[in-house]
């Protein structure tokens, strides 16, 4: 049971990540038919710069990231995240879309996420960095981790649990319930049609962009002081949560967040669990959800069409 309840409040904070970012490129693709492959490494644009403005490139301490510069740090992580995932939309993506070619705009994607990650392994070359965390989560209970029904789960978990749900929430409410909702919706529906009766397509979808990749920046830096990151961490996150949205075929906010909890399960269960005397380990947490989604991804067409067959 203490083991179960472990790997279910682990795997609920990673995954609750993986869904928002799964939520961005399901956004993105509807909207645009593109899978964003840059997307992970705008979100670690995000966090760096949010890791820089806190502490600059040398070591971490509490000390040197105070709760005001934290916030300082935060707000320029984002406003540099947004303004990555709206520019490369505006300068690099749109300009290949327009013209239909396809080969376009996935080299301006691929050169995008090269660009940023060698700027970020440049600037940041040591092995791994500790995220400095502004909230006193080391204060409650045994420097941080509390027993619930003979289980040590960290507090963070809990909290960050509760940032990716209460994110994929407003989302969710903003798709919904709002003018600028309301837009996108009919974009992604019939872009010719919503250009017809005035929506602006273009600065709308461009803004969707960036709020994405702002709302899985703001998650992965929520989850960041859980562990050391590099500069191959934000690309890491983007492509799981691109598994989580090809699991759910880019479906809705909804599908691709629990598509990430799921994912965020499934490998915390692989890297705990054990079945008798097999247990697979640490090693296998990410390599097996992803060939085995992979392999779903393979096959479905080829099922699909059997089920058309019939």
């Amino acid at each position: 049971m203490s083991l179960a309840l472990q790997i279910l409040v682990t795997g609920l904070a990673a995954g609750g990540v993986y869904g928002l970012i799964a939520v961005g490129h399901s956004l993105v693709y509807r909207l645009t038919g593109i899978v964003h492959l840059a997307y992970g490494d705008l979100v670690g644009l995000g966090m760096f710069t949010t890791l820089f403005v806190a502490a600059g490139t040398g070591p971490v301490t509490q000390q040197t990231a105070g709760g005001a510069r934290f916030l300082i740090a935060l707000v320029v992580g984002l406003v540099v995240c947004v303004a990555a995932g709206t520019g490369s939309y505006l300068y690099a993506v749109q300009p290949y879309v327009q013209r239909g070619s396809t080969i376009g705009w996935v080299a301006a994607i691929v050169a995008i996420a090269f660009a940023v990650r060698s700027i970020l392994s440049a600037v940041f070359d040591k092995p791994g960095y500790v995220f400095p965390d502004p909230l006193p989560f080391r204060d409650i209970g045994r420097s941080g981790f509390v027993t619930v029904a003979g289980a040590s789960l960290q507090v963070r978990s809990f909290f960050v649990i509760a940032v990716a749900l209460a994110l994929a929430a407003v989302a969710g409410f903003t798709l919904d319930r709002t003018r600028f909702g309301r837009g996108l919706q009919a974009i992604a529906a019939d872009e010719e049609g919503a250009r017809i009766v005035g929506v602006p397509v273009d600065t709308l979808v461009a803004v969707a962009f960036g709020l994405a990749g702002g709302l899985a920046a703001l998650a992965a830096i929520v989850a960041a002081p859980s562990g050391s990151v590099t500069a191959a961490t934000g690309a890491v996150l983007g492509l799981k949560g691109l598994v989580a949205a090809l699991v759910v075929r880019f479906g809705s906010p909804l599908r691709a967040m629990l598509a990430g909890l799921a994912l965020g399960v499934a490998e915390s269960t692989i890297a705990n669990a054990h079945l008798g005397s097999l247990e697979l380990g640490p090693a296998y947490r990410e390599v097996i959800p992803l060939a085995l989604v992979l392999l779903l991804v393979a096959v479905r067409p080829q099922l699909e069409a059997l089920e058309g067959e019939e």
